[in-house]
């Protein structure tokens, strides 16, 4: 049985529009297959809604003398599964903090921190901070006091764009640091 043209044609645009939307959609996955998208991430936990304290501790006690007791964390929550969209994130993350932040801000000593979730004792960290994927979170201590905290979501679209990824995770903590 021989096909119209038409069919054939409407049959082969179907198949080549299939296509090229799993192509893009994996070329524009924030990560991994089991993520979920960015939009999902700031939906889920925007970080406007981000409770000012949180009962997680800083990773080093006593590290810091007394005239910088107040420090800031920057954490990258992964898990084991990684891909290369997570190292890059990583990446950008610590180069931030690291260059951006090597002396203190205004009295804050800024670190940066990579957090395994799924190493024993990391779990409480995704329900302290409300995860529900990879991320980056920045939260303030004086001292082992916890204070206010912030998640990065918009790390993932900028992920493309190091100039504009850096900026904003530095603004970020550093309108983080500059609100009382």
């Amino acid at each position: 049985m021989k096909r119209p043209p038409v069919l054939k044609a409407a049959l082969f645009t179907f198949v080549a529009a299939a296509a090229g939307t799993m192509i893009y959609r994996a070329a524009t996955s924030p990560c991994c297959d089991k993520e979920p998208p960015a939009s999902a991430i700031s939906e889920a936990a925007p970080a406007a809604a981000a409770p000012a304290v949180s009962p997680a501790a800083p990773v080093k006690k006593n590290a810091a003398p007394a005239e910088t007791s107040k420090t800031a964390l920057v954490y990258y929550f992964y898990t084991s599964v990684r891909c290369r969209s997570c190292a890059t994130l990583e990446k950008y993350t610590r180069e931030t903090v690291e260059a951006d932040f090597s002396e203190p801000y205004k009295g804050w000593r800024v670190e940066f921190r990579g957090v395994n979730l799924d190493e024993p004792g990391n779990s409480h960290f995704a329900g302290d901070y409300k995860l529900t994927s990879k991320a980056v979170v920045a939260q303030k201590f004086e001292g082992d006091r916890p204070l206010a905290w912030k998640e990065l979501p918009e790390v993932w679209r900028l992920l493309g764009n190091k100039e504009l990824f850096r900026g904003y995770v530095s603004g970020e903590i550093k309108d983080m640091l500059d609100a009382s």
